[in-house]
């Protein structure tokens, strides 16, 4: 996402207030911030051992691809980091778990 810095913010502090008029509550900042972009994938391969006794195979991975989840864009407009991205989101890198489960 590309933010216009320069799109009429007053950005000297000693103004800020006087004419950056903010008419939503700070909870909106989100907003601003790209979706979650994750892939999870679950793979299952179930074996028979006897007539009674089966033996799955689990492998679950979160965030398959590895996507970096970005965080909101600064806000402030008296910021040096305006517009700027400069954070994650805590969503993690890629994680992959492997199981067996036995059936009877």
């Amino acid at each position: 996402m590309i933010v216009n810095t320069e799109a009429g913010f007053e950005r000297d502090i000693r103004k800020q207030l006087a004419s950056n008029i903010r008419a939503f509550p700070s909870r909106f900042t989100g907003v601003w911030a790209d979706g979650i972009n994750n892939f999870d994938l679950s793979l299952f391969k179930n074996f028979r051992l006897r007539e009674k006794f089966a033996l799955q195979f689990r492998l679950e991975s979160y965030n398959a691809l590895n996507h970096v989840q970005f965080d909101a864009p600064n806000t402030a407009p008296a910021s040096t980091a305006f517009g700027a991205i400069t954070a994650e989101k805590g969503h993690g890198q890629r994680q992959i778990t492997t199981a067996l489960k036995l059936i009877f």
